[in-house]
């Protein structure tokens, strides 16, 4: 499976464009090797939206299961906040995250590209999730595709308190994530999955995010 792991953190944030610089330097310099070093995760990625799209950022964070999430070393992490983080935290303009079990998992290796879909969960739903992974992957270009269920909420923390302004509603239920080996892939891939009404779906409304470009990855081990 492509995935390492059966959980996913997964962020999206904007910072105005005078923060820019410093935003960058502390995901590579800090934050992902933080995060990353936690016992259980296995892989963090950051990307960034081409062509200006909006939310600008994403970063997928991996781990082994839900618990490394949701306890022990990484909560530590979220509750003691480094000065860095404090003042990159508290700039973000938009900021939406989840916590989320992976529910579908297909393809191998990681792509230099990435789109998401946010869906609006029905039982039907998860049928149609649980068929179209599979079938994405055997699309020209397209290296893995996943979904992902947000888990439940979680405390409030230091770090979750200094960027509360910039929360986007609505929070984050399931995610269906696409990765490629370039854009037109994507674009294709993107196709198949909004093509057709909501009845095709199971339902499900899905909300597109733009195409990411893969900048950062750091793999465990």
């Amino acid at each position: 499976m492509a995935l390492l792991g059966e959980a996913i953190l997964a962020v999206w944030n904007e910072v105005a464009p005078v923060d820019e610089a410093d935003f960058a330097e502390w995901y590579v310099r800090e934050h992902l090797p933080e995060r990353t070093s936690v016992p259980g995760m296995t892989r963090g990625r950051k990307y960034r939206a081409i062509d200006g799209g909006s939310p600008a950022n994403m970063a997928l964070y991996e781990a082994r299961s839900l618990d490394v999430l949701t306890s022990g070393a990484y909560r530590t992490q979220l509750a003691n906040p480094t000065e860095w983080t404090k003042r990159v935290t508290s700039r973000f303009t938009f900021m939406r995250r989840a916590i989320c079990s992976v529910v579908a998992d297909a393809g191998q290796g990681e792509g230099g590209f990435a789109t998401v879909f946010h869906v609006t969960p029905t039982e039907a739903a998860r049928a149609w999730v649980e068929r179209l992974v599979p079938e994405l992957v055997t699309m020209p270009g397209i290296v893995a595709a996943h979904c992902w269920v947000a888990a439940e909420g979680e405390p409030a923390t230091p770090t979750s308190r200094l960027s509360a302004a910039a929360v986007s509603d609505p929070p984050v239920s399931w995610v269906l994530a696409i990765e490629a080996i370039d854009t037109a892939a994507l674009r294709a891939a993107s196709d198949a999955v909004t093509q057709g009404d909501a009845a095709e779906r199971g339902g499900a409304m899905v909300g597109g995010y733009p195409i990411y470009r893969l900048q950062f990855a750091l793999t465990v081990g």
